[in-house]
């Protein structure tokens, strides 16, 4: 073949250099590298939370098996019609991808103040129930009051929350930490808000409720993760997720 007939190879490394924006999920699993530092991302309706200890191996699976079984249980059930059979698919789920989950609690709360936004629900119930100082009370603060100047933050949230009717909000927070036995632990909070009628002023982050109309309810359980069974079926949750690319962000609190 003479040279003038060789294709031409300056186009197909013009290509290969070029710098593309990274994704949100791409900008997420970069944000969990920062080991040695409190990362908190927004997984679709859950708000995760990894301490200091966790490294980012163990950070990336954990944010995983929560993407998974959330975008699974949105799928399965209505949270609104359907919470507990939504909660139950959830907590089984995350069983069979090495989560061993204890305490289950469940319980109707009531709100302290005549009118207050989801974010102060949950951030008193949590700091009533492990302390104020309590790492998942501090990061949900910090979380929301980041959310609010971040618009696609907002979106993920609204979207992920709020029921077909506008009648409740639903959403979980976790808290994952690594044991002194270095086990992947976590504490996690499911907080549901109903309302006696749809409620549209202002958005997810700021909108209030009337303590009289409103019903807050409770969930919380404790897990342990094994890495181990997780590794079997991190390529198959891999590919399961590459679809999916927008139902997570890093919050940069």
């Amino acid at each position: 073949m003479s040279t003038k007939d060789k294709p031409d190879a300056a186009p197909e490394a013009f290509v290969k250099q070029l710098s593309m924006p990274k994704s949100p999920v791409e900008q997420a699993i970069d944000a969990l590298k920062n080991e040695g530092e409190e990362r908190v991302l927004l997984i679709g309706n859950t708000l995760c939370i990894f301490a200091e200890n966790v490294p980012a191996s163990v950070a990336e699976d954990v944010a995983a098996s929560m993407r998974l079984i959330g975008l699974s249980s949105e799928k399965a059930f209505d949270k609104e019609t359907q919470q507990r059979e939504w909660y139950n698919h959830y907590t089984h789920g995350l069983a069979k991808l090495g989560w061993t989950m204890t305490g289950a609690a469940h319980a109707e709360e009531a709100m302290d103040q005549e009118k207050s936004t989801l974010a102060e629900v949950a951030i008193s119930i949590i700091s009533r129930d492990l302390g104020a100082k309590h790492r998942m009370a501090r990061c949900l603060g910090r979380s929301f009051q980041a959310m609010t100047h971040a618009p696609a933050a907002q979106r993920l949230f609204e979207r992920s929350t709020i029921s077909t009717t506008g009648k409740s909000s639903t959403f979980q927070a976790v808290d994952c930490e690594m044991s002194p036995q270095g086990l992947p632990i976590m504490h996690m909070k499911s907080f549901q808000i109903a309302y006696d009628r749809a409620v549209s002023t202002g958005d997810a982050i700021t909108r209030e409720f009337e303590k009289s109309s409103t019903r807050v309810y409770r969930a919380s359980q404790q897990g342990t993760f094994s890495i181990r069974q997780f590794q079997i079926l991190r390529d198959a949750v891999t590919r399961k997720l590459a679809s999916q690319a927008d139902d997570i962000l890093d919050l940069s609190i």
